[in-house]
């Protein structure tokens, strides 16, 4: 039987075949190595039969099997008569060539050079020959320990291309592109949070230029920054706060007449600074002023009246306590007498700020009336040196109200148009914004009833002190109301906003209740009345008869009604479509002064303001639900519910 030759479909080679039965079968060119399935001749009908069969890359010997990646014994005739075979050599014809096309003078070979290259017959033994020493030499090679070593390799491999493929997909593509769903609901979050933020710093009346820190002999770890001349100006509103502040104002008139030379209402802005240094000893203090009016070098000279320092670069005075360097005809430093070379070294070398102050100094405003930024874990530490023994239980309460999640405080006011105050609580690294927030919302809701409690213990020795300290609790649960939350990147952000009036009344009630509190011994409670109520009345309208002080100054009723509710430990619901029906509205203003009063009757004093309007307000008590409902008249008659009748 004639030996047929073919050519392969990728390279062209010429291969030869022994007869018909490999048709449609998959072989592979030991040439190129591409595997492809043997067609029909054109001249047959019948279709291709696809079996997934490897055909042995290159024939053996006579008499041994042909060898190659996968091996196997194709017995299509018997071995002697396949060794026997003559193989007609042709030219290279893709595709099955016809008996009718071969030579007519066939040139025998063995089998050994079956499926060989065309003209290359004297080459094809040695060539065989150096495939199946490879291939004895690869299964030499081969041991029980190569799966295992190939597993690895092929696990090391993926792993660095996925690895790469990740990066590279990331740095370009969305989550949504690379199949990883955002939450929206976090998104949202986090999106409604800066909004509430942004709109927090926009309430504010400056937006002056940051808070400076020049000229300062070394790091401060307690800023004040104060207008002077704003706050001692002949004005109502600030004449009034003046007078409040009492004792304490009157110290920090003294204390800057005594180390700047000039009276408050003379300088334009002040900037105190104060480092604390090593523990037991007293404090280093230094100021920088900034006068509302140029002055000659002789005003100066005759002001500060000291000797001239040594370095003639440096305007600088020596005087036996103070030490004041000139920066220009408007601006100088103050600093402790012992500290002149570093006071000069500041005019080229400023100090600089701590890590943790740092952020406070970019969230300042130098326009603001008054401001103070603290370290508050190093005043803890050094509150033996900062405050005197008569100040320390009151320091040490005013410090742990803080907490241990909180770093650094930064506190302002402006008193025009009306009472802004801006607190920013920076956390410690164990703490989050979120964390801090909830503490400190927690903190606020308990201030009123911390300072009653303590506030039930002093005994005022005059009438008018008694009640503007009785007050002092409402006017701190006023402040609260008044004061909002909100995130910052770096800590909490707290906005309260007040009537102008209402800074007059927190500082009398503020310096009134400090110093009551130097006089009160609070581990004596023999004094304390069986009126002083601890246990709340279990039924509703027994509460209502609980005394608590009244006075709300432009008051919303929503937070108006939520007092009374705080106060009595009483749940309040305001049916608010009821409400707006009859056209009201939960922001409507409430300002009462009762003093101290019934629950009932502050409640009676708001309904009474609105009884003449269509559809009245009434009050439902809820002895099951232990709550209290407001709603409109109309609407407990059309759920079937009594109302509570608020005349006593």
């Amino acid at each position: 039987m004639a030996v047929i030759s073919i050519a392969c479909s990728s390279c062209g080679t010429s291969l030869k075949l022994p007869d018909l039965s490999l048709v449609g079968k998959r072989v592979k060119c030991p040439n190129c190595g591409i595997r492809f399935i043997l067609t029909m001749p054109p001249v047959r009908d019948a279709e291709p039969e696809e079996v997934p069969l490897q055909l042995a890359d290159s024939p053996a010997a006579v008499g041994a099997p042909m060898i190659g990646t996968s091996p196997r014994w194709v017995p299509d005739l018997p071995v002697a008569i396949l060794a026997e075979t003559p193989v007609i050599q042709s030219s290279p014809v893709r595709g099955l060539v016809g008996h009718d096309c071969l030579p007519s003078d066939p040139k025998p070979e063995t089998l050994a050079t079956l499926f060989t290259i065309p003209g290359a017959a004297a080459d094809s033994e040695a060539a065989l020959g150096s495939v199946i020493d490879r291939v004895k030499g690869r299964r030499k090679k081969k041991s029980r320990n190569v799966p295992l070593v190939a597993c690895v390799i092929s696990f090391l491999i993926a792993a660095v291309g996925g690895c790469i493929w990740f990066f590279t997909a990331s740095s370009g593509s969305s989550p949504s592109q690379i199949g990883i769903k955002p939450n929206a609901d976090y998104q949202e979050t986090v999106a409604d949070r800066a909004a509430s933020n942004d709109d927090a710093k926009a309430l504010s009346p400056t937006s002056g230029e940051l808070i400076p820190v020049d000229y300062l002999p070394f790091t401060p770890q307690i800023l004040c920054h104060i207008h002077p001349a704003e706050f001692w100006k002949e004005d109502r509103n600030t004449g009034e706060f003046q007078a409040m502040l009492s004792t304490l104002g009157m110290w920090l008139k003294e204390q800057i007449e005594t180390r700047t030379r000039y009276k408050p209402d003379e300088i334009s802005e002040l900037t105190f600074a104060v480092n604390f240094g090593p523990r037991m000893s007293a404090p280093d203090v230094a100021a920088v002023v900034r006068l509302k009016l140029p002055q000659t070098e002789q005003e100066f000279m005759q002001r500060f009246k000291g000797r001239i320092y040594a370095d003639p670069k440096v305007e600088l005075y020596e005087a036996p306590d103070f030490s004041y360097m000139i920066i220009d005809k408007q601006t100088f430093a103050v600093a402790p007498s012992n500290m002149s070379e570093s006071l000069a070294m500041s005019l080229k070398d400023p100090a600089l700020v701590s890590p943790d102050m740092e952020p406070l100094i970019r969230e300042s405003d130098r326009d603001r009336h008054l401001s103070l930024l603290f370290d508050l874990k190093i005043v803890d530490s050094h509150r033996e040196d900062a405050f005197t023994s008569q100040l320390q239980t009151i320091a040490d309460k005013f410090l742990f109200w803080f907490g241990e999640d909180v770093q650094t405080v930064s506190w302002s006011m402006h008193l025009e148009p009306n009472v802004f105050m801006e607190t920013l609580l920076h956390q410690t690294q164990a703490s989050t914004p979120v964390k801090l927030q909830r503490f400190t919302q927690g903190k606020l809701s308990h201030l009123a009833d911390e300072i009653l409690s303590g506030v039930r213990m002093m005994r005022p020795a005059t009438v008018g002190s008694r009640g503007i300290i009785g007050r002092f609790p409402a006017m701190m649960k006023a402040f609260e109301i008044g004061t909002t939350t909100h995130i910052d990147p770096a800590g909490v952000r707290l906005i309260t906003l007040l009537p102008q009036h209402a800074a007059a009344n927190l500082a009398a009630g503020a310096m009134l209740t400090w110093n009551q509190s130097l006089l009160t011994n609070f581990a004596d409670d023999s004094h304390l009345t069986k009126t002083d109520m601890t246990k709340v009345p279990d039924k509703i309208a027994d509460r209502l008869q609980l005394k608590m002080l009244i006075d709300f100054r432009a008051t919303p009723l929503q937070e108006a009604l939520g007092y009374i509710g705080d106060s009595i430990k009483t749940e309040i619901s305001i049916d608010g479509d009821a409400l707006k029906a009859a056209g009201f509205t939960q922001n409507m203003s409430q300002t009462y002064n009762l003093g101290n009063v019934t629950a009932l009757k502050a409640i009676d004093t708001i309904f009474t303001k609105y009884a003449g309007e269509r559809d009245p307000m009434a009050l439902v008590v809820d002895e099951t639900g232990k709550k209290l409902v407001f709603m409109t008249v109309s609407k407990a008659k059309a759920d079937g519910l009594t109302t509570f009748k608020t005349k006593e």
